[in-house]
């Protein structure tokens, strides 16, 4: 039942990835249909940060990084599964695959959101 459940969430995250990862495209790359300004000056560091003040991409974001981690990370843990093993091994790539997870998720919000506070606070 448990396999069941995360193989459903597996496959729930792809429609998600595809519109936030859509949405992020669509500003990187229609930049002068979004913001009246070039492909260039969207891809700047002062134009990035100016984008991440707004609450709605540092959520994006988050919600981009989730998806693509469960789902990269759940996809990479079923290929080093099916590898012969015991099962305290097993537990133990579970495990490892989990805490990777974690520390990358609070990485990547920890840049978001120092990104995001950044213009806010300065």
């Amino acid at each position: 039942m448990r396999e069941t459940r995360l193989w459903s969430w597996h496959l729930l995250v792809i429609p998600i990835i595809i519109v936030l990862l859509g949405a992020h495209f669509a500003v990187m790359h229609y930049a002068p249909v979004f913001y009246g300004v070039s492909v260039e000056k969207a891809r700047e560091f002062e134009t990035m940060i100016e984008r991440g003040k707004s609450i709605t991409q540092f959520v994006l974001y988050i919600l981009l990084l989730a998806a693509a981690l469960y789902h990269g990370l759940y996809g990479l843990r079923g290929i080093i599964r099916e590898l012969p093993m015991s099962p305290a091994l097993g537990k133990i790539v579970d495990m490892s695959i989990i805490g990777l997870g974690l520390f990358i998720f609070a990485f990547g919000t920890y840049v978001t959101w120092w990104t995001f506070s950044f213009k806010i606070g300065g």
